[in-house]
């Protein structure tokens, strides 16, 4: 009995077998179309072979048969990749990568990821390493700027519709931050191509037009470009103002669009135009923009402190700066109570700024307050107009100073005395001891702290 049940047992098991078989060789032709479309379109990975297996481990080779290529490829993304980058261990991260890119080459996260350990994190730490020799840092950069791109190039081979790995190579022959290596032409050149697929958004065909306007040689072709987007209501933005107003000064001709239709208002044309004349050293074209500057500003007789032609301290105009400059020149009679003055103009910013207030505001409210006579109990207090005392010291300075304007200075001169005994201001660096030292700029702050610092630590005897 024993005998019988065994010889069942193994002919059940067998038929069981050959069923399986069959149906397996039956599914072949099914499955085997199935799988090349899948693998075609990157939704199954292409099986592994013996050299990728060796290249990944056994251990690794073995997961990544069970169809978990992506877990591993995550586990050596953040088990090796992040306590090298931590290490500085850049070898250890490009010999990962390797492994990474074998399993996942259709992933553009791990190929930018490669990029950017190269060519910005390694770069920088070779950049910046004391006591290497600059022709072994130059040649370390070199390799590292070239490895970046290497993957960069690999992940686009791999991976063609993809934007990002585009963007970033652009970003890289862009980098002002990387000066031996900037290339517009190239940059340029890459977005051409990122351009013409669907994928591709209206922000990169901006940044193609930003990059080719800085290539001479392209010039034209950007500003026919940019008449195209300016066409486009939705993409008035002010750097393509800007670009229209200094390409079309550069190339005039019968199709010129005239300023006063570009720019809204004369507050509009300059925030927008010096925000651009200031990126000049990006290689952005500036043909025109200086003089139209000086042409507008001219006539507003503005303070130093708003004058951004003058006032090195204003490295880009807000709407805060180009809403003042709407209502320029300025008239402050005497009679706050005037109703020609534009003296409600004063209240209202800094009622809406505060503390935050451009300094000539700042100081026109305090002298306001001294021209009304109003009363010590309803007065705002001197700290909450400025935000401290030093910088209450600059911005009465440089009003009481500035000779180019003749606004109205009551009491002035009285806060700027008392405000320097109180936080004892050194001789050589007293605006009222060297009227010469206008302006006062953020450097003169900066002065000021380090003497009184350096007196904390060297009291004089």
């Amino acid at each position: 009995l024993p005998l019988y049940l065994s010889m069942v047992l193994l002919r059940k098991t067998a038929l069981a077998f050959l069923f399986l078989l069959v149906a397996g060789l039956v599914r072949i032709p099914i499955e085997r179309p199935l799988g090349r479309e899948m693998r075609a379109t990157g939704l199954l990975a292409e099986p592994l072979d013996q050299k990728t297996s060796e290249a990944i481990g056994q251990t690794s080779a073995a997961i990544a048969l069970g169809g978990l290529r992506s877990l591993v490829a995550s586990v050596l993304n953040f088990s090796e990749v992040v306590p090298a980058w931590q290490k500085q261990d850049w070898l250890s991260i490009f010999n990962t990568y390797e492994q990474i890119h074998t399993l996942q080459p259709k992933v553009a996260y791990y190929w930018e990821s490669a990029a950017s350990y190269a060519a910005d994190d390694a770069y920088a730490d070779y950049r910046d390493r004391i006591g290497v020799p600059d022709s072994q840092k130059n040649l370390r950069r070199d390799e590292l700027f070239a490895k970046g791109v290497s993957y960069l190039d690999e992940g686009i081979a791999n991976i063609p519709n993809d934007l990002g790995i585009r963007e970033m190579k652009a970003r890289f022959y862009s980098d002002t931050h990387k000066p031996e290596h900037l290339n517009y032409t190239t940059a340029t050149e890459v977005l051409d191509e990122a351009i013409k697929l669907k994928s591709a958004t209206a922000v990169m065909g901006r940044q193609r037009l930003y990059l080719m306007s800085r290539v001479p040689a392209r010039r034209r072709e950007a500003l026919a470009l940019v008449r195209e987007f300016y066409a486009q209501p939705e993409m008035r933005f002010p750097s393509i103002k800007s670009l229209l107003f200094t390409l079309q000064k550069q190339f005039p001709d019968d199709q010129a669009i005239p300023d006063q239709e570009i720019f809204r208002t004369n507050g509009d044309i300059i925030r927008s135009l010096f925000n651009h004349y200031q990126r000049g050293e990006e290689g952005l074209p500036i043909t025109g923009i200086r003089k139209t500057l000086e042409g507008y500003l001219k006539p507003m007789e503005l303070p130093y402190t708003l004058n951004p032609l003058l006032n090195k301290d204003i490295k880009r105009v807000t709407l805060k700066i180009s809403d003042l400059l709407d209502e320029a020149p300025f008239n402050f009679p005497e009679d706050p109570n005037s109703e020609a003055g534009d003296w409600p103009l004063v209240v209202n910013h800094f009622e809406y700024y505060q503390e935050q207030s451009l300094p000539t505001m700042r100081v026109l409210f305090f002298v306001l307050q001294n021209q009304a006579e109003v009363k010590t109990a309803e007065r705002v207090p001197i700290g909450h107009i400025f935000p401290n005392k030093l910088v209450a010291v600059r911005d009465l300075a440089n009003f009481k100073l500035d000779s180019s304007h003749n606004f109205p200075n009551k009491g002035v001169s009285e806060l700027i005395e008392e405000l320097c005994r109180e936080i004892q201001i050194p001789n050589h660096l007293s605006p009222i001891k060297n009227p010469n030292l206008f302006p006062l700029t953020n450097d003169w702050m900066d002065e000021v702290r380090k003497w009184q610092i350096e007196e904390i630590d060297n009291p004089r005897r």
